[in-house]
């Protein structure tokens, strides 16, 4: 019986998929920074580690000089879940980023 429960157990293991929230680290100077009318903020960040990220005031610990503010200002921190910025309604206009869970600014 032990033999069956074992082999059970290593069977779902192997089957079941897992999931973890992953962090994605990132780091770079603004190059683009829009504001949003769902209360986020665009940002698009160059090298090193640059990509389209999101502040929302709700969600993101911000540290050390506030949220992003302008560009040439340099973003370091952690993204989550991918999410929205709309843009504008007429004509829509959307743009996906990865949502922002914390981060550090320079001035």
């Amino acid at each position: 019986m032990r033999k069956y429960a074992i082999a059970i157990m290593l069977l779902l293991t192997l089957v079941v998929p897992n999931t973890a929230a992953a962090a994605i680290s990132f780091g770079g100077p603004i190059n683009t920074i829009i504001g949003c009318l769902n209360m986020v903020t665009y940002t698009v960040l160059g090298p090193p580690r640059g990509g389209e990220y999101l502040w929302s005031p709700s969600i993101t610990d911000t540290y050390s000089f506030g949220p992003p503010t302008r560009r040439g200002q340099w973003l370091l921190g952690n993204a989550g879940p991918s999410y929205f910025c709309l843009v504008t309604v007429l004509p829509l206009d959307v743009r996906p980023g990865w949502l922002i869970m914390m981060m550090g600014s320079s001035r």
